[in-house]
């Protein structure tokens, strides 16, 4: 199995949000525009996590929570 690397790397910015990859490529979002796109991900958190457990080769599940 090969270890995991990284895919892209997400930066908060002045402006907002900007994810960019190691090839170079990269999306920038302004604060409100990254704000849409989370509400979008949460609303569909429950179909993301089904279509990822149905891929994942590992047993077990690893699960990141933030502290508040």
């Amino acid at each position: 199995m090969q270890g995991m690397k990284e895919k892209f790397t997400i930066s908060l910015t002045d402006e907002g949000v900007e994810i960019s990859n190691n090839e170079g490529v990269s999306l920038s979002f302004t604060a409100l525009e990254a704000l849409m796109v989370l509400d979008i991900l949460q609303e569909e958190e429950p179909n993301l996590r089904r279509m990822a457990d149905a891929v994942s080769p590992l047993p077990m599940r690893i699960r990141f929570t933030k502290e508040e």
